[in-house]
């Protein structure tokens, strides 16, 4: 067989492997609003389908073709023979990780994770009455099988996570046998490439060490008056000014769709069909803007990726961290800014004018930027949200190494929010059940956002050197914010990795510090503090 033959062998099976998982994803989305009668016939035929995808995953023709076209690929210089090389490497990897787990292993754990997001959804919809406990076994069960397949996966390639982006990269995990604190690296490094428990530490107390003095100095200022905000705004009405919001996003009904859930969401059907979904909070109508906003983030990641990418392995987010920040500089230096507020207030007003009565653009966009410690991850300000990712990270390092059980999780995660933000939740529902990352096995995603804040501050400064961002925002062009983001960072996908790719658009290596100057500027600008 030739090289031309093994290569389009290769992209037949691809299209058929994507046909698959794109059943898969969109029966899956279907799932939530089909008539409850059908749940048990459609679950069989998912199950089968879910079957043929595992069973094709593991193809071992596929996986001879690309173990013979990889040497080749890896000597290939031509910009078109990296987009391959790095379309042959990352499926290669991802393949030794599926044929690692035997595909009734994989079924099985698949089985396990629906019974966790069934009874975290049951759990969490009974609200002040959510009880953990009962919760508690399927996470038990979800963390023990993760685990299982998690050390197939690193096992079977020799303890490495290889290959990413363009093969020239590796991030060692361990040479030895896996340890309990070298499976969680691993489970890091699968969201983030590159980040382990070590480096994740640093992050996390440099952060420390500048954001929480910040937030010592706003707790001794003057308020920011936000009352007005908890007057009551009817979802049926912020359902009418989301409305305003996503178009003047751009996120519009040809390539995307907004729905509602109990966690807002973004999940990528193709470049042209991005569904997010949004949750409306009566007492605070601005989380939703932000919710939405922040997963139209996400949605433009996939939505300005380069159509010569559709389908295959480069045409996905390089690494979570990065996605996060296209999702966090949205939410942040978008929809927190005061250009944002001027250019939506009067949308706004007009919606909601006895709410709004007496309340200036300026008075909305500081209250939407009042710093107060909570409990709910999601409404949390810019200042005090890197804490309750820290937070979830050191609950998870316990977690994953086994010192902390899901049953004495409850009382773990109260304890820290009293220690870290003088707050303790009241229920279940506003405090270890209010996020679905951990009942959807999103082990060694947390990180992620705080690391996605901190990528997002620095390409942001490039950008606004570029643009002027505030006109842009007050003059309703967001389509040039889009433009730029896209070609800089969107466009390329996994081509790159995420330091080549902030490299490449910032011109610089990646650095936290723009991070924390954003937050001090802006926020002792809002509280009036000495610069």
């Amino acid at each position: 067989m030739t090289r031309e033959e093994k290569w389009q062998k290769y992209c037949e099976w691809r299209e058929r492997l994507n046909a698959f998982g794109t059943a898969l994803i969109i029966t899956r989305l279907d799932n939530d609003s089909a008539p409850v009668l059908g749940r048990t016939y459609r679950t069989e035929m998912r199950t089968i389908l879910a079957g043929e995808y595992e069973r094709l995953k593991r193809d071992d023709s596929i996986y001879e073709i690309l173990l013979s076209l990889k040497e080749e690929a890896l000597t290939e210089e031509r910009d078109a023979g990296r987009e391959e090389a790095a379309e042959i490497l990352l499926r290669l990897a991802q393949m030794e990780k599926d044929r690692a787990v035997p595909a009734e292993k994989a079924l099985e754990y698949a089985a396990i994770l629906d019974e966790s997001v069934r009874a975290w959804l049951a759990g969490k919809a009974e609200g002040k009455a959510a009880d953990y406990k009962a919760y508690a076994p399927y996470l038990d069960a979800l963390i023990g099988s993760y685990k299982e397949i998690t050390a197939l996966k690193a096992g079977a390639i020799n303890q490495k996570k290889s290959l990413q982006i363009t093969g020239t990269q590796e991030t060692a995990i361990t040479d030895g046998a896996l340890t309990r604190e070298s499976l969680y690296d691993y489970m890091l490094d699968e969201h983030q490439p590159g980040w382990n428990r070590d480096r994740y530490d640093r992050f996390f107390a440099g952060m420390k060490n500048r954001i929480v003095p910040l937030l010592q100095e706003i707790k001794e200022a003057e308020p920011v008056p936000e009352e007005f905000l908890h007057r009551g705004f009817p979802a049926e009405q912020q359902r009418i000014f989301m409305r305003c919001v996503t178009e003047y996003m751009r996120f519009t009904d040809d390539w995307g769709r907004l729905s509602e859930s109990e966690h807002p969401l973004t999940t990528p059907v193709c470049r042209g069909d991005v569904r997010i979904s949004t949750k409306y909070r009566e007492n605070n109508p601005v989380q939703a803007v932000f919710s939405t906003v922040h997963e139209i983030g996400h949605a433009y990641y996939t939505h300005h990726l380069d159509e010569r990418f559709e389908g295959k392995m480069i045409g996905y987010a390089i690494s979570a961290g990065m996605n996060e920040s296209q999702s966090r500089l949205t939410e942040n230096h978008l929809a927190r800014s005061r250009a944002f507020w001027e250019a939506l207030f009067p949308e706004m007003k007009a919606v909601f004018p006895e709410q709004l009565r007496g309340i200036t653009a300026e008075q909305l966009w500081r209250a939407a930027n009042a710093v107060k410690p909570s409990t709910i991850r999601t409404e949390a300000d810019e200042v005090t949200y890197p804490l309750h990712i820290m937070i979830r990270y050191e609950l998870e390092k316990e977690m994953m190494d086994g010192s902390l059980r899901a049953a004495d999780l409850e009382e773990a995660w109260n304890a820290k929010y009293q220690e870290y933000m003088g707050v303790c939740p009241a229920n279940a529902a506003e405090g270890i059940l209010q996020d679905m990352h951990w009942s959807y096995a999103y082990f060694g995603y947390f990180p992620t956002y705080a690391l996605g804040s901190a990528a997002a501050a620095q390409i942001f400064s490039k950008m606004s050197a570029q643009i002027d961002v505030p006109a842009c925002l007050r003059e309703n062009r967001v389509d040039t914010i889009e433009d730029w983001l896209g070609e800089h960072v969107h466009r390329t996908g996994a081509l790159y990795s995420m330091e080549e790719t902030i490299a490449r658009a910032c011109g610089e290596p990646f650095s936290e510090e723009y991070y924390f100057r954003y937050l001090e500027e802006k926020y002792r600008e809002i509280y009036g503090l000495a610069q």
